[in-house]
């Protein structure tokens, strides 16, 4: 009789583990940076394989984010200014910081290696899909 309530009582308790680390109300489970087409003072890209960012001759590239229970993210990535002759080497590191508030995005760029100074841009997306055009090359 006790090592079938031992039983119960263990599987009961794995259950409840599973289940509340799984999305629940106390802790919800984050999501990626909804896919589509996002313009304003710049334009966004977002597809399962990555962002794509085109602000005039800037052009980062990082990995699709998930989303805190903010609408916040972080994520490493490259930028550089695509105007004149662009150096065939990797692009310079930079880091990606946004927040998603409904349908409006800000995100902030930091190049890594003072290229260029951060700058912050509000995006609307706009589209479930579409690319960015980098119009300076």
């Amino acid at each position: 009789m006790i090592a079938r309530w031992v039983a119960v009582f263990g599987f009961a308790a794995v259950c409840s583990a599973t289940v509340g680390c799984s999305g629940t109300p106390a802790g919800p489970a984050a999501m990626p940076l909804p896919l589509g087409h996002w313009t304003g003072e710049g334009c966004l890209s977002v597809a399962q394989s990555g962002c794509d960012l085109v602000v005039g001759c800037g052009h980062g590239q990082f990995p699709r984010p998930l989303l805190g229970t903010d609408g916040a993210f972080v994520a490493d990535g490259t930028y550089r200014i695509e105007a004149g002759p662009v150096s065939i080497s990797p692009p310079p590191p930079a880091r990606f910081s946004g927040v998603v508030s409904g349908r409006t995005l800000t995100v902030t760029v930091v190049p890594a290696d003072g290229s260029s100074p951060p700058a912050s841009y509000r995006l609307q997306l706009t589209s479930n899909s579409g690319t960015c055009i980098v119009p300076c090359v």
